[in-house]
């Protein structure tokens, strides 16, 4: 998916939003629910995500956000480096990219934002000059202060190539499905499977589902109206299930809140990002807002 491009747009206001980025939640919030956040009493998940992010400790999350860092962090973690996607090389800006060098297909992503990818299935049709200003556009985006995440903000911005995974080796452009787990206090609490999206768009096949893999239509974060639609899904049961779970729950240690995402390439997981403040409940239904935030529990 594409990065909100009236957000890019504003871009130049990104040192006054350093200066307020409880504000900047705030307006964001209002911006998607159509109402304020209380957080001075805060209930709802999201609600609860923006009090954690401005009155609990979040140093670690820096590390654990930033795209390539984390590859280190979770080496650690997990005990080896099995479950990473494999990396073709890390740069600081556009130009110091070596596309000879890189295979026939591969994915382009800067470290420090959300939904800054560049996906290449055949090199020899991708307009180099094109691909170096839309990453330079993106180095240059201060997501962290215009999206009041201030973890983002303390990510050195780089740029990383990394192996193009294929889940259908029949149709290698078909999108992957992520396995997005939920984790409360230490706990796998339930997974998110998505598929079907087509590249820069925000319309998605999602379910959620229990640790014995039966489906919550109940908890359903789906809507089919307005800009990001989603729509309910049904998923097969992935091959490593057992091994996600028991990665999800290593990875999760520590924290009150994390997402953990993976996916399934051959049978085996594979490693995509740890989330902290997952989205503003775009998909969610009131009552998923309710549940997840009394899971949600702060001593």
């Amino acid at each position: 998916m594409e990065q909100d491009t009236a957000l890019m747009k504003l871009n130049f206001l990104a040192p006054v939003f350093a200066k307020m980025p409880v504000l900047v939640q705030r307006l964001r919030y209002r911006r998607f629910k159509k109402r304020w956040p209380n957080l001075k009493h805060p209930k709802l998940f999201i609600e609860k995500i923006i009090w954690m992010t401005f009155h609990t400790d979040i140093s670690v999350w820096p590390e654990a956000s930033d795209k390539y860092a984390v590859r280190d962090y979770v080496t650690r973690k997990w005990g080896s480096d099995d479950i990473l996607n494999e990396l073709y090389g890390v740069y600081e800006s556009p130009e110091q990219i070596d596309f000879d060098s890189l295979p026939q297909s591969f994915v382009l992503k800067t470290n420090n934002a959300c939904a800054t990818n560049l996906i290449v299935h055949d090199k020899s049709k991708l307009d180099q000059q094109q691909a170096r200003a839309k990453l330079a556009h993106w180095l240059k985006f201060r997501y962290g202060e215009m999206s009041g995440q201030p973890h983002y903000s303390k990510i050195k911005p780089l740029i990383i190539a990394e192996k193009l995974m294929v889940q259908d080796k029949n149709d290698p452009s078909k999108a992957l499905i992520d396995y997005k787990f939920n984790c409360f206090d230490g706990k796998v609490h339930s997974c998110i499977a998505m598929g079907e999206r087509a590249e820069n768009s925000h319309r998605t096949a999602k379910m959620q589902y229990d640790l014995d893999w039966n489906p919550q239509p109940w908890l359903f974060e789906g809507e089919v109206n307005g800009p990001h639609m989603s729509y309910p899904g049904s998923f097969d049961k992935p091959q490593s299930f057992e091994q996600m779970k028991e990665i999800a729950h290593v990875l999760c240690q520590g924290f009150k809140y994390v997402r953990v995402d993976l996916y399934e390439i051959d049978g085996k997981p594979v490693f995509g990002e740890l989330s902290f403040t997952p989205g503003m409940g775009i998909y969610r239904k009131p009552e998923t807002e309710r549940f997840m935030g009394d899971l949600l529990q702060f001593d």
